[in-house]
């Protein structure tokens, strides 16, 4: 429908302002603290932007977990298994795989480095330009997942207290600037510690409280199952964005992406104090993903109960797929004071400590491969630097947030400008850990094919009108639906039945590169690193890698190549991984 209808009135209480106010307050205390506590520290930019090197595994683990779960997850995943089916729940077997890989080839060879840019590898292992150039696509890449993940909670506080969007887009994201401006890496991750637990509270108050309304959670369950909620997407078609394949496989590569080159959890991970700590906090950061992504997908179940028997958009309750989890939020929430204020705070937790941690990891490479390989100036002129970056990057961060409002469907809009970056990054490490005969030449034109290949295919995928068939959408309904849009199901709601649009007329089958256009969004990181592979390793062989490849230092390298099975590609000229590590 094109028009609106009038809903009901959803207007905070002034405990719903009381408990959001005071998650951003002491958000906020927690960064002075920080600032205050390590203003006469000795440590210069490496405490402030590495915490010392001395974080403990769990904290760091934490904050692991929550710098990349997102308003992405706590709004986008709730909003997908109703239109979708609970396949995103395949997401625990990606993330146990993860574990896994980053273990055993990432950590051992970043760690042991002691290096506080995961780009400075690339400087180590190629060229500097190498390391230049990744770093640059990161920090454009970051910007527009950070204001996609500040436009997510704005639109539901927008919703949720009649604020204008933009302007809580601003109150909110400026004072996540401030704290992370002050606090450094370690206001910022024991501030994710704290939001953590709050995006925790928030989505079990949805579960419990919606469940308790709707008769328990077996009755969630009895209604989800029999709407289709409950069931899992096994097509086998590469084109449909959820099914079993493209969560296990798709998300498995970009898993393996985030945590192994992306700064943010690279970072991380090298900010505890041995090597041993850095695979515990990554063991407790993968666990808590995984649980947040569960509880996520329940909060869907519950949330997709109430419009069993009405669509809010085929009733014109809702304009954009974005606001459905929201809608639900508010009419399960309406008669607790309190509870609304609860969720709005886990849903801001979610995108504060992403775009806290995305700013400081931004500024993280600026320091390491930009300005201070350059200069030779003060620890204390670094430090001012790096604050006086902070908020200019919060700011870029912003103004890509007030963009992206218009543009909607922030799962994809946030995988799609992930695998932008990840895809090339990916298969640019993995070609300078696993591949040592791959040169600089191999890494650039790698890294451009891969780069240019997501590029395309992630703007092809936002322009091409997708047949029906292919969305893999489950069905819905305005048989019955509440006449003035409450879908608290409260005694007193009249009902009436809505004329249904049809939505299956575009059916023309897709050919060429459409096709390419139409993977699902969890494979465009695979389409980036197979581009950068192949043309890596094709470059690499034209340009005479293959003779020079004893030559690679081999603390850079997989440690198989020690092994009598890849002795042959290394050859015995070149030193072992064990000898550097002596």
């Amino acid at each position: 429908m094109e028009t609106t209808r009038p809903t009901v009135d959803r207007t905070l209480a002034a405990s719903d302002y009381v408990i959001f106010g005071l998650m951003l307050l002491i958000s906020l205390l927690i960064g002075i603290f920080y600032a205050i506590k390590d203003r006469r520290s000795s440590n210069g930019t490496e405490g402030y932007l590495m915490a010392g090197r001395t974080m403990s595994a769990i904290p760091a683990g934490v904050s692991l977990a929550v710098s990349f779960q997102s308003s992405i997850v706590v709004l986008g995943v709730p909003n997908d298994v109703y239109l979708y089916g609970i396949t995103y729940l395949w997401t625990l077997v990606s993330m146990a795989l993860t574990f896994f890989v980053i273990s055993y080839v990432f950590v051992p060879i970043l760690y042991n480095l002691k290096i506080s840019s995961a780009y400075e590898y690339l400087d180590m292992r190629f060229h500097r330009s190498i390391r230049l150039l990744m770093t640059s696509l990161y920090l454009f890449t970051n910007l527009l997942y950070m204001g996609i993940n500040i436009y997510g909670p704005a639109l539901f506080l927008s919703g949720a207290t009649g604020i204008d969007l933009i302007s809580a887009m601003l109150s909110t994201g400026l004072i996540c600037v401030i704290y992370t401006a002050l606090g450094g890496l370690r206001g910022v991750i024991w501030t994710d510690v704290f939001q953590g637990a709050i995006m925790l509270i928030g989505m079990l108050s949805v579960i419990i409280q919606g469940s308790a309304l709707r008769g328990g959670f077996g009755k969630v369950i009895e209604v989800a199952s029999a709407s289709g909620r409950t069931n899992a997407n096994y097509n086998t078609d590469a084109r449909i964005r959820y099914t079993f394949s493209s969560i296990t496989i798709g998300m498995f590569i970009s898993w393996v992406g985030i945590f192994g080159t992306n700064q943010a959890q690279v970072q991380r991970l090298l900010s505890v104090k041995t090597q041993r700590e850095a695979k515990i906090a990554l063991g407790v950061g993968i666990a808590g993903i995984c649980m947040y992504a569960t509880l996520a997908i329940l909060c869907g179940i519950v949330a997709s109960t109430y419009f069993s028997e009405c669509d809010p958009r085929l009733a014109g309750c809702v304009k954009k797929p974005d606001e459905l989890y929201p809608f639900a939020v508010l009419n399960i929430f309406h008669s607790t004071p309190g509870l609304t204020g609860t969720f709005l705070a886990c849903v801001f937790s979610g995108s504060l400590s992403t775009v806290s941690s995305g700013v400081n990891s931004m500024v993280t490479v600026v320091m390491s491969d930009i300005i201070k390989p350059c200069t030779n100036w003060s620890e204390k002129v670094y430090i001012w630097i790096a604050k006086g970056a902070t908020f200019l990057c919060g700011c870029c961060a912003l103004g890509i947030g007030i963009a992206a409002s218009v543009a909607g469907d922030i799962v994809k809009l946030g995988i799609g400008s992930v695998s932008i970056f990840v895809g090339p990054s990916l298969g640019v490490f993995l070609l300078g850990i696993l591949f040592p005969f791959v040169n600089i030449w191999g890494a650039l034109f790698g890294i451009l094919c891969g780069f240019v290949s997501c590029l395309t295919v992630f703007f092809g995928s936002t322009t091409l009108k997708r047949p029906y068939y292919l969305h893999g959408y489950l069905n819905f309904t305005a048989e019955r639906c509440p006449s003035d849009c409450d879908f608290s199901m409260g005694p007193n709601v009249t009902y009436v039945t809505i004329s249904q649009q049809e939505n299956s007329s575009f059916v023309e089958e897709l050919h060429g590169i459409k096709n390419l256009y139409a993977l699902s969004v969890y494979y465009q990181t695979l389409v980036g690193v197979v581009a950068t592979i192949v043309v890596g390793i094709l470059v690499s062989l034209i340009t005479g890698g293959w003779k020079h490849r004893n030559e690679v230092d081999r603390k850079l390298t997989s440690p198989l190549y020690d092994s009598k099975v890849f002795v042959w590609v290394t050859k015995a000229s070149g030193k072992s991984s064990s000898e550097h590590s002596a």
